[in-house]
């Protein structure tokens, strides 16, 4: 879903234009420097393209000739968009995603956000993912939660320059439950507030939809009803897809990404990997990154959307079942060293408090005791935030266009 270029025109997705252009067979052109500026050599190389390909010579880059040279139909964004496995917002400019997660439906104390996303940005973050749900208490016919405050969650993080990823909680671990997600993204009321904010926003459809029964082909076949229904009632924001087995499962989204992509007609899909893959269980330093960089060669869209030091299955643990046990343990400094080499974009689980609701040692999951950056936890939440090389604070850019 590219923006159209023309002479002109600057920005990484220029670049990208001109590496496809030069990747193509030998030409009587020069091949191009890539540089991001759309100049007249770039302009003569895309008309050239259009003869060779019986479009019209007019040297401008709109769906079109992106349909040609990617090989698959596009249409025009006038928001965030997806070229290979790269994000670029309006301006053609590559963003990528280094923020926090936050259980904002949750919090009965900062319901809106007023406070943590203007303390989540100091770290640097460049976006935030809003924990949302249909209902309060995640059942079937509880409590509905209100539009009007979901609005307002995407309103504040915008105020305080966080690219805002809305997801809905109500599904995890549940397949049965990914048409609701369905229904509530596409009532008039919802429709609205994304429409009202679709520059900024990714729609994250569910999170954790399916634990780790779901098929293949239920999964391809789910996901394809979801992009479609959503796509026909006028939501053209990016759509994220999280993978099976509660998020864990790469190897779903490795082997579907492919058909959901060409079942969408924005050509506008990010996949979200959850990368619970305790150290216990043998995700040890080799297995992140050989199973990262299978995701990586096959060239599609990928974030992290939830990582943590703990929350990992507790494989053969001597000290209990908890996944905030030590046999819960993430590799997570691994995490962050592989996705920085390969520009991918992640999301740490969660800004806090709140982690130990259902188990009491899940407070390490907490990055803040009282929503303050100040308060900061020290370990793995300053690593993530602040101390390691790769961490928010040192890899984070957060586009002009926010």
């Amino acid at each position: 879903m590219p923006r159209t270029l023309i002479e002109g025109s600057t920005g990484d997705d220029v670049s990208y234009l001109q590496e496809r252009l030069n990747s193509l067979p030998p030409t009587l052109l020069p091949p191009l420097v890539v540089d991001g500026d759309f100049t007249a050599q770039t302009k003569e190389r895309v008309e050239e393209f259009q003869s060779n390909n019986g479009l019209m010579v007019d040297g401008n880059v709109g769906p079109f000739t992106w349909t040609k040279l990617l090989g698959h139909a596009t249409t025009t964004s006038s928001g965030f968009f997806v070229l290979g496995r790269y994000l670029y917002d309006r301006l053609g400019v590559k963003v990528l995603l280094r923020g926090v997660n936050k259980m904002c439906v949750f919090d009965g104390e900062d319901p809106e956000g007023l406070t943590s996303f203007s303390e989540i940005k100091q770290t640097g973050a460049n976006t935030v993912r809003i924990v949302w749900a249909i209902t309060t208490d995640l059942q079937p016919n509880g409590p509905a939660t209100s539009a009007a405050t979901l609005d307002t969650l995407i309103s504040n993080a915008l105020v305080n320059r966080l690219i805002p990823m809305i997801e809905l909680h109500d599904a995890t671990g549940n397949w049965g439950r990914l048409g609701e997600l369905v229904d509530y993204w596409t009532q008039p009321s919802v429709i609205a507030i994304i429409e009202k904010h679709a520059q900024h926003l990714f729609v994250n459809i569910g999170n954790e939809v399916g634990d780790d029964t779901v098929s293949q082909e239920d999964f391809a076949e789910g996901y394809t009803d979801a992009i479609q229904r959503m796509r026909a009632a006028g939501i053209h924001t990016p759509l994220v897809i999280d993978a099976s087995d509660f998020g864990k499962n790469l190897t779903m989204l490795n082997d579907t990404a492919a058909t959901l992509l060409a079942a969408d007609p924005d050509d506008n899909i990010v996949f979200s990997v959850h990368l619970y893959w305790s150290i216990s269980c043998g995700a040890d330093e080799a297995f992140i990154r050989s199973n990262l960089q299978h995701a990586v060669d096959l060239d599609y869209p990928l974030v992290v959307g939830e990582f943590s030091q703990f929350g990992g299955f507790p494989c053969g643990s001597p000290d209990g079942t908890s996944i905030c046990s030590e046999g819960g343990k993430i590799d997570y400094r691994t995490i962050l060293s592989a996705c920085d080499g390969h520009g991918i974009g992640w999301y740490a689980w969660e800004w806090g408090p709140g982690n130990d609701f259902y188990d009491p040692l899940c407070a390490v999951m907490d990055m803040t005791p009282d929503r303050l950056f100040a308060n900061l936890k020290p370990g793995w939440a300053r690593d993530v935030a602040l101390d390691s090389p790769f961490s928010i604070k040192n890899t984070s850019v957060t586009p002009a266009s926010i």
